[in-house]
C-alpha cells in the first residue's frame, strides 16, 4: 500500500536511507519533497571522514620523509667515513627507499599503510643497529644522522601501526638513541642526550595523540552520518504507516460507517436500495485498498532505471561513472526496481565511504540481460575481506543482498583486499510470470 511508495529504499544499514529518490516518488512518476526534509544520504557532506583523515596522514607523512631525508643526506655522506663501508650504507640507502616507498604510496593508497609501517621498521632498525654501524667515534661536535629522523619513524608509526604498538614505538625510539648517545660511539653526549630524547619524546607524542584523536573524530563522524541515515529511513517507513493508516480510517469513516447508519435507518424499499448500493462501494473501496500493494506499483523501463540510479549517486561526495549500455525495451516491476535501485546506491555510498577517495575509480553498469536486468556497481579501490565483515554490520547483507533477493533477484559480492569490489545484481522474471 502506501508504505510501500513512500519508503522503497528503507534499509536498515548506512545509506538504506539513499532510495529517498523513490521514496518521493508518486505513482504517477511526480516527485513531493521528502516529509522530514532532504536525506541525509544524499546533503550532508562531513567535512572529516575516516577516508580523508588517512589521505591527509599519508600526504603529511610523504612530505615530512621526502623534506627530512633530503636534509638529512649532507650529515649522513659527511659521517659515512666513521662508519663500516658495507652497512653504513646498506642502512642508509634501504631507509631512503623506504622514504621514496612512502611518498610513492600517495598516489596508490592502498599500499600507504604498507609503506609506513616499511618506514618505521627500517628506521628502528638503522637506529638500534647504530653501534653496530660505527667503525670510528663520529666527531664530538657531530650527532648520529639517525637523531634527525626520529621523529619520521615515529610519525610513520603512528600511522602505520594501530594505537597501543604506535605508543610502544614512541617511547621505545627516545630510549634507545638517548642509550646510544651516552656511549662512545653514539658521542658520549651526557646531558644533552637526555635533552634531545626528551624533545624526540615530546614531538613523537603530540604526533601520535594528534593521530590518534582525528581518526577518533573521523570514525565518529560516519558512525553519526550513518545513524542519522538509518533514523531518516525509520521516520519514513513510519510516515508512511500512518499516512496508510489515515487513509484506512478515512475509508472507514466516510463509507463504512455512513453505509452502517443509513442501512440502521432504511425504512423504505429505496432507502434499503440505496444502502445495499452503499455498501456495495464501501466494499469496493476496502477491496482496492487492500490491493494496493506493492506488486501494483507501476513497471518500470531500464531507461527510468539507469536514469533514477544516476540521479541518486550524482549527489555523492566522490564521482561515480555511469557507463552508457544499449537497453532494451523490457519494463521491470516497480518494487524490483526500487530494490535495484537501493542496492546499488547503497553499494556505491559503501564504496565513498570505504574504497578510498576521488581517485578511486568507481562505475555503474546497467544492462538488460535476457528477459532481466544487471546491475554492476563497482571500484579499482581497497577492497576487503567479505569473510571478516563482523556479524553486526549489516549494510551489505541486508542493504544490498537481502534487499534484492526479497524481489526475487541475485546479489553477489566480489572483492579481496587491494582489488577493488563489484557487486553484481541480477533479477529476471520466472517462467509464466506476466511482464
Amino acid at each position: 500500500m502506501t508504505a510501500a511508495h513512500a519508503a522503497p529504499g528503507a534499509g536498515s544499514a548506512p545509506g538504506a536511507g539513499a532510495g529517498s529518490a523513490a521514496a518521493a516518488r508518486t505513482t504517477s512518476g511526480s516527485t513531493e519533497p521528502a516529509p522530514f526534509g532532504a536525506d541525509p544520504a544524499r546533503t550532508v557532506r562531513a567535512s572529516i571522514t575516516q577516508a580523508s583523515v588517512e589521505r591527509a596522514f599519508a600526504i603529511l607523512i610523504a612530505v615530512a620523509a621526502l623534506g627530512f631525508g633530503a636534509t638529512t643526506v649532507p650529515a649522513v655522506l659527511d659521517q659515512l667515513p666513521y662508519l663500516d663501508p658495507v652497512w653504513g650504507p646498506a642502512v642508509a640507502c634501504g631507509l631512503a627507499a623506504s622514504f621514496l616507498f612512502v611518498g610513492a604510496s600517495v598516489f596508490v593508497k592502498r599500499l600507504a599503510q604498507l609503506a609506513q609501517i616499511v618506514c618505521a621498521l627500517l628506521f628502528l632498525v638503522a637506529l638500534v643497529t647504530w653501534p653496530l654501524t660505527v667503525r670510528d667515534a663520529i666527531p664530538s661536535d657531530q650527532v648520529p644522522w639517525p637523531w634527525w629522523l626520529c621523529t619520521v619513524g615515529s610519525t610513520a608509526a603512528a600511522m602505520g601501526f594501530a594505537p597501543w604498538r604506535a605508543t610502544v614505538y614512541t617511547a621505545l625510539v627516545p630510549t634507545a638513541y638517548v642509550i646510544i648517545r651516552l656511549t662512545p660511539v653514539g658521542g658520549d653526549a651526557g646531558v644533552r642526550a637526555l635533552l634531545d630524547g626528551v624533545y624526540t619524546a615530546i614531538l613523537s607524542g603530540a604526533v601520535l595523540v594528534i593521530a590518534v584523536v582525528l581518526r577518533r573524530a573521523a570514525t565518529s563522524v560516519d558512525a553519526a552520518q550513518a545513524t542519522a541515515v538509518r533514523r531518516y529511513s525509520h521516520a519514513i517507513r513510519e510516515h508512511a504507516t500512518e499516512v496508510e493508516r489515515v487513509q484506512v480510517d478515512a475509508i472507514v469513516h466516510d463509507s463504512v460507517l455512513t453505509t452502517l447508519l443509513s442501512a440502521a435507518r432504511a425504512d423504505t424499499v429505496d432507502a434499503e436500495v440505496l444502502a445495499a448500493r452503499m455498501a456495495r462501494n464501501a466494499i469496493d473501496h476496502l477491496e482496492a485498498a487492500a490491493a494496493d500493494g506493492p506488486g501494483d506499483a507501476p513497471p518500470v523501463s531500464l531507461v527510468a532505471l539507469r536514469t533514477r540510479i544516476a540521479d541518486a549517486v550524482g549527489a555523492l561526495a566522490a564521482p561515480v561513472r555511469v557507463e552508457e549500455r544499449r537497453l532494451g525495451a523490457i519494463r521491470v516491476p516497480g518494487t524490483v526496481a526500487d530494490a535495484i535501485a537501493s542496492a546499488a546506491l547503497q553499494a556505491a555510498v559503501n564504496s565513498v565511504q570505504h574504497a578510498g577517495g576521488a581517485e578511486v575509480d568507481r562505475w555503474i553498469v546497467v544492462e538488460q540481460r535476457g528477459p532481466g536486468v544487471h546491475v554492476e556497481v563497482g571500484d579499482d579501490g581497497a577492497g576487503f575481506e567479505v569473510a571478516a565483515i563482523p556479524a553486526e554490520r549489516l549494510g551489505v547483507r541486508r542493504s544490498i543482498v537481502e534487499r534484492v533477493v526479497a524481489v526475487d533477484g541475485a546479489a553477489e559480492v566480489v572483492t579481496a583486499p587491494g582489488a577493488g569490489t563489484r557487486v553484481l545484481l541480477d533479477w529476471a522474471p520466472r517462467t509464466g510470470d506476466p511482464r
